[in-house]
């Protein structure tokens, strides 16, 4: 055996074992050597290792990510969160006093601003931006980034007047007059983004380093990087190249390209950028909005909105066709999918894919799976595809007494709402992820919210649709393999056994032994990387 760089002791949670053990880590280079139980490490040390005695505190394989938005993450950690304002106003003082003094050309961001959270829960104008940025552009993303809040000088920059004629998948909020009120639904974003969106390379290497550098305090070590955003593919892959190349990439990309753009060049890319630390390995698309906007594509009526089921935000058609192309290539797809129809069409489209090009190596996904319809359950295990969900959508609310869902969706489909214990009993793994910049990317909010399924204040009384609760190691075990194999790469990342990456994480408590409320005061102790601390606390 090699002798070990660097031993790890501690509380050893492999994502195998369905407990964790007292024992340690050993790394040699960039790979894992050994994983025993006990003490002994004389068959692995020399004198040359460097050895962590953690005591009791968990040591884990790195988070792995299974959805985030890498680019979208990186502003969102560079600009301004909006998330704890109680009114448009509040939200337009705020930004002032964070882009006072600014120039007036730049373009003005904030994120997770929601209406919902506001003390009015009605939609803001484009008249209180202009009050206090009359000369600068503004794009304020609500927390869903399904929905965009701009200013007059936004959409005199992006051409849309009274005459623009709403996109497909999308739509401008319009005032009394016709006029567009400053508010962007869905795919009406894209017009504006397309001009927002011109970054220089400086801008675009800030925005990807700000994302790397918290994804190391966090113990993110892999992540499955979801680019297409309404027309656009969110994140060069030169620029990702570059940072690899100057020895600063310490979290591995597995990018997910547009379904519907050029698939020949997604080949390509996927020759091109092939390492151990970047892959072009999946294509996405959306299939739908959300519930809260009445853009999820349901089977039934919204319970406060009757005849409305929602809608496609890109040409379903299109879709199926992509669906079968990319199967017959051995592509993998994600498809958004946020309604019980809109699960339906991707499990109809992904089951006529195996049906007529028979069944490959493809690991096709749906990614949130926010409720199903009860005979659309058991296709998930009848056709090997993978969920992967993000529990902090459950208490985006914070409080459950404003959860929107059972106004929304009526109580019978908000109790089945986020089927975290169902969709692991289908397939045997879940992926579980964040989904940044809708939220924060801290593992910890995850991890808490699948194991209570409880809103900040504690309610309801033994949590949400309490059934779906997922156990510690399930949710663990889906944070870190979960995410690995949903893109095939199980064989060397997402446990802690030997042959695999030395990608390792220390928490600074057992979070096995603790009250469930303990894991969001939780943190990360330490972050190995490529066998290398990139991070310590």
């Amino acid at each position: 055996m090699n002798r070990a760089d660097l031993i790890v002791k501690g509380s050893i949670f492999d994502s195998l074992s369905g407990k964790p053990y007292k024992g340690y880590v050993a790394t040699s280079g960039n790979k894992i050597i050994a994983v025993c139980a006990g003490d002994d490490v004389s068959g692995v040390a020399c004198p040359a290792t460097k050895t962590y005695d953690m005591g009791d505190r968990l040591v884990m394989p790195g988070f792995h990510d299974s959805h985030t938005h890498l680019f979208l993450a990186g502003m969102y950690k560079s600009h301004i969160n909006l998330a704890g304002f109680r009114s448009e106003e509040d939200v337009c003082e705020a930004l002032y006093e964070a882009y006072k003094g600014g120039p007036e050309n730049k373009w003005v961001f904030g994120f997770s601003w929601y209406h919902v959270f506001w003390d009015n829960r009605t939609f803001p104008t484009k008249h209180s931006l202009d009050k206090y940025f009359p000369g600068a552009p503004v794009l304020l993303f609500n927390a869903g980034l399904h929905g965009a809040w701009v200013n007059s000088k936004a959409l005199e920059i992006a051409g849309i007047t009274r005459d623009t004629p709403d996109p497909f998948g999308g739509s401008f909020s319009r005032d009394e007059d016709g006029e567009p009120s400053g508010f962007l639904y869905e795919s009406a974003i894209a017009p504006v983004i397309k001009h927002a969106f011109q970054f220089t390379y400086d801008e675009e290497m800030r925005y990807l380093k700000a994302f790397i550098s918290s994804a190391a305090s966090l113990g993110i070590t892999s992540v499955n990087d979801m680019q297409p955003y309404f027309g656009m593919n969110m994140g060069s892959l030169e620029a990702y190249k570059d940072i690899e190349s100057s020895g600063e990439m310490s979290v591995r990309v597995n990018v997910a390209k547009d379904l519907l753009g050029d698939l020949d060049a997604v080949i390509e890319d996927g020759r091109k950028y092939d390492s151990d630390k970047l892959k072009v390995s999946l294509l996405k698309q959306f299939m739908d909005g959300v519930p809260t906007a009445h853009t999820a594509l349901v089977v039934d009526d919204y319970a406060d909105a009757p005849g409305n089921r929602g809608i496609s935000l890109a040409p379903l058609d299109e879709i199926k066709a992509a669906v079968l192309e990319a199967h017959r290539r051995g592509m993998s797809v994600r498809l958004h999918s946020c309604g019980d129809m809109s699960a339906r069409l991707a499990l109809d489209y992904y089951e006529e894919a195996i049906k007529i090009h028979g069944r490959n190596e493809c690991r096709h996904g749906i990614e949130h799976v926010e409720f199903l319809t009860d005979q659309d359950v058991p296709r998930f295990g009848r056709l090997g595809v993978i969920a992967s969900m993000q529990p902090e959508h459950i208490a985006m609310t914070r409080t459950f007494d404003k959860n929107p869902y059972p106004e929304v969706l009526g109580c019978e489909r908000a109790n089945k709402t986020w089927p975290l214990k169902t969709m692991l009993d289908q397939n045997g793994v879940i992926a579980i992820g964040s989904d940044c910049p809708v939220v924060n990317n801290s593992p910890f909010l995850e991890i808490f919210r699948a194991v209570t399924r409880l809103h900040d204040d504690g309610k309801p009384e033994g949590g949400w649709n309490p059934a779906e609760k997922l156990t510690l190691a399930e949710v663990l075990t889906g944070y870190t393999y979960g995410g690995a194999y949903a893109v095939r790469r199980e064989k060397e990342l997402g446990t802690l056994e030997a042959g695999k990456f030395a990608d390792i994480v220390v928490i600074d408590r057992n979070l096995f032994e603790i009250d469930p409320w303990d894991i969001l005061r939780s943190a990360v102790q330490m972050t190995i990387f490529d066998g290398e601390v990139i991070y310590r606390k």
